[in-house]
């Protein structure tokens, strides 16, 4: 079972304008799903959306207009999840089994959300049946592989050209029930990957618009958060996450009457964003 498609493993668009050095990346709202996958899962395709970060490509497609570069995956990301390590994934998921010495057991996979999720989600197992080892290499070449290379590759162009660089990891979340008036969440890896200036101004920015925030809780950032974040070498990395009942339907999964709304949100505070930071706040 390959990723099968005539489409790229991601999509790629540059700045319209004057280029800012401003990456979004949008690794989970891919929706194109291979036909073999979904034949082979015990999930319908209903199910296995509610677990994309479904039309947050939509809320920031306006990036390229205001300077930025626009990354997102076109893959889903039960089929494969870029914001995890590439290591991270359950042996027991395979028949035979992976050694085990060459991968990280952490809590994600141990939850089921590997780098190829046993699970969708609220914890609903995708397969039937134990996966061929040769899997992990399809997955990774045609799709892991890929999307970070790009990323990687746009890093670097953008700090070489400016000294340094921004990336907005956007992502979207369940409402939180344990914070009731939250409905963004921002999340530093706690201070160590981006610039406290920063995230200071997009919570700023956010919260005059009327948006509730926290900060790191309970996201703290995922994989690319982690990786990619190294404020002291110039490139500064945040993760924000959208509560879904803000602009969809979350029983339908289509968009809702407010979608219009928070997506003209985020392309202000986006190229506010921009400006400040081309301004080296």
């Amino acid at each position: 079972m390959s990723f099968q498609s005539s489409n790229p493993p991601y999509l790629l668009s540059f700045p319209e304008k004057t280029a800012v050095p401003l990456i979004v990346s949008s690794p989970h709202s891919g929706q194109d799903y291979p036909t073999d996958f979904l034949q082979a899962a015990r999930l319908s395709i209903h199910d296995l959306q509610k677990a994309e970060d479904r039309f947050v490509d939509k809320l920031f497609d306006a990036a390229p207009e205001i300077g930025a570069t626009f990354l997102r995956a076109a893959f889903p990301r039960v089929w494969c999840d870029v914001n995890r390590d590439r290591r991270e994934l359950d042996a027991r998921m395979f028949k035979p089994p992976l050694p085990s010495t060459a991968l990280l057991r952490t809590p994600k996979v141990r939850a089921g959300f590997g780098v190829i999720p046993r699970c969708a989600s609220q914890g609903r197992a995708i397969y039937s049946h134990c996966l061929a080892p040769e899997e992990v290499e399809r997955r990774i070449s045609s799709c892991w592989l890929p999307y970070h290379q790009a990323l990687s590759e746009l890093i670097s162009d953008v700090k070489t050209k400016f000294g340094y660089a921004l990336l907005v990891d956007v992502h979207s979340m369940p409402r939180l029930e344990q914070y009731r008036e939250c409905n963004v969440v921002f999340g530093d890896a706690h201070g160590h990957s981006c610039s406290s200036k920063i995230i200071g101004f997009l919570e700023e920015n956010f919260q005059s618009r009327g948006y509730s925030t926290q900060r790191n809780v309970p996201y703290a950032g995922g994989y690319i958060t982690r990786n990619y974040g190294r404020p002291l070498q110039g490139v500064h990395a945040i993760q924000i996450e959208l509560c879904r009942s803000l602009y969809m339907n979350t029983a339908t999964l289509e968009p809702s009457r407010m979608f219009i709304k928070v997506r003209e949100d985020l392309t202000h505070i986006m190229g506010d964003l921009a400006f400040a930071f081309s301004e080296k706040i």
